[in-house]
């Protein structure tokens, strides 16, 4: 890859960004689907849960917002060659934003962006939330076509876009949830209404089983695509970083099957013990699921490693 001065700061931002986009639409989600209707009979615990969930969304897609601007005007400098202080010009910017898939898409992302705002801006109206949700799905959606599957040509095109979309969303599902489930987890701690961290916890597996279920099957059609086979995998640095990712997601699942077949069913009759241990695990899931973005930023801007083994 191209380690220019512009390229760390490119991968951070990467990461950064993508990491942000997926805690807002995962945060989002989670109030709509899961908190919401967990919550609904005690509007103490609903009003300290919405609070901080509230103000996680707006910073959120305030880092979002700055990290993608940030990261137009890194891909812009290294489009156009130039060092970085040369290609910060208007006439630089706007061939990258008029010209290129890129700059396109991401005027679209700014349009889904500044939708969100509006919504949560509204978000006492019901027609605001779920009109919010859909932009933010969309935000992290349509990432895919930033990527190496925005790359890819022809009807194989079309099957990568669609399975790094639903990779994005599901990552977003599960990852950018885990904040407001920690969130949630610890306002019913402090009003003990364990009942309703029960149900919340019951409705968030749901939710991350489909989420696993989608990313492996959605993670093998990309895998297939841009390794193509076990000698590119390990191999090459690109089959290296996709492995260590493989292995922080292993991770992960280990510690959601804890959470869901020990920690959980223990939660109606244990407490504050089992929402203690939810909490630390899903923490610890979280930390994992940084790591897994910064190696996204990184993967990014490698050449696939079919490309590189014949």
């Amino acid at each position: 890859m191209d380690w220019s001065a512009a390229g760390t700061p490119l991968i951070a931002t990467r990461a950064v960004h993508f990491a942000a986009t997926a805690i807002t639409a995962g945060n989002i989600l989670f109030r709509t689907v899961i908190a919401g209707p967990a919550l609904h009979a005690d509007a103490t615990v609903a009003a300290a849960f919405g609070t901080r969930a509230q103000w996680v969304s707006w910073f959120g897609l305030a880092v979002a917002a700055i990290s993608g601007a940030i990261w137009l005007l890194l891909q812009s400098a290294s489009m156009s060659g130039l060092p970085l202080e040369d290609a910060l010009t208007a006439d630089v910017l706007m061939t990258v934003i008029d010209e290129t898939q890129f700059g396109e898409v991401m005027i679209v992302r700014a349009g889904f962006a500044i939708c969100i705002a509006a919504c949560l801006a509204y978000d006492r109206a019901t027609i605001a939330q779920w009109l919010g949700l859909m932009a933010a799905l969309a935000l992290v959606a349509s990432l895919a076509w930033t990527g190496h599957a925005g790359a890819t040509v022809g009807a194989m095109g079309y099957l990568h876009l669609a399975a790094d979309a639903l990779h994005l969303t599901a990552a977003a599902a599960w990852l950018g949830g885990l904040v407001p489930l920690i969130l949630l987890l610890a306002a019913t701690r402090r009003n003990n209404a364990i009942p309703l961290a029960c149900d919340a916890v019951g409705r968030f597996s749901t939710l991350g089983i489909i989420s696993v279920m989608t990313l492996i099957l959605s993670g093998l059609i990309n895998s297939a695509i841009l390794v193509g086979s076990f000698r590119a995998l390990i191999t090459t640095s690109y089959g290296q970083l996709l492995l260590l990712k493989l292995a922080l997601f292993t991770a992960m699942l280990a510690l959601a099957a804890v959470n869901r077949l020990l920690l959980t069913p223990r939660l109606a009759r244990h407490g504050d013990g089992a929402l203690h241990g939810l909490t630390r695990n899903s923490s610890i899931e979280l930390a994992l699921g940084l790591a897994i973005f910064a190696i996204v930023g990184l993967l990014g801007t490698l050449h696939p490693a079919v490309h590189l083994v014949m």
